[in-house]
C-alpha cells in the first residue's frame, strides 16, 4: 500500500470520529510552494496539523526541516496542534506523537516510537495553551 493510501485511511478514521478532514496531496512542483501538512483535521474549534508516516517495523522515524517547519507554521497561523501520526505496518493501530517529541539531529529531526497515544486518546484530549506551554488534560 502506498503512503497516500495510509493518509486516506487515517483521514477516514478521523472523519468517522466526527472530525472535518482535509488531505493535502503534496506531489507535483506547484504543491511544494505551499505550506501544509499531510492532513488537517478540525472538530469543535480544535485544529490538528498532522504529518503521516508509515514504517515496516518499529524503528526511529526522521523528518526533514521542511516537514517540521510546516507543522510549526500551522501551530502559529492556525493555533493548531502539531502531530506526527505513525502506522507501524506489522501492527494494527495508529500512534500519535506531539511535535515536542522530536529530537534535533545534525541533518533532520528524529522521532523515537516511544510514548505515542492512540487515536481514541488523541480524540479525547483537550489542550490548554499557556504562553507556549502545552498542558494535556484528559476530558
Amino acid at each position: 500500500m502506498r503512503g497516500t493510501c495510509y493518509e486516506r485511511e487515517l483521514a477516514y478514521k478521523l472523519y468517522r470520529r466526527g472530525w472535518a478532514v482535509i488531505r493535502a496531496p503534496a506531489s507535483g512542483a506547484k504543491a511544494k510552494r505551499y505550506v501544509y501538512p499531510d492532513l488537517v483535521a478540525i472538530k469543535k474549534r480544535r485544529v490538528l496539523a498532522i504529518e503521516v508516516k508509515t514504517v515496516k517495523d518499529e524503528r526511529p522515524i526522521y523528518l526533514s526541516d521542511r516537514q517540521v517547519n510546516i507543522l510549526r507554521e500551522w501551530e502559529e497561523r492556525a493555533d493548531a496542534e502539531a502531530w506526527i501520526a505513525v502506522k507501524v505496518r506489522d501492527r494494527r493501530g495508529w500512534a500519535f506523537y506531539s511535535i515536542e517529541n522530536l529530537v534535533r539531529t545534525n541533518t533532520s529531526w528524529k522521532l523515537e516510537l516511544i510514548g505515542g497515544i492512540s487515536l481514541e486518546e488523541l480524540d479525547s484530549l483537550s489542550f490548554i495553551l499557556n504562553k507556549g506551554d502545552l498542558n494535556l488534560a484528559l476530558t
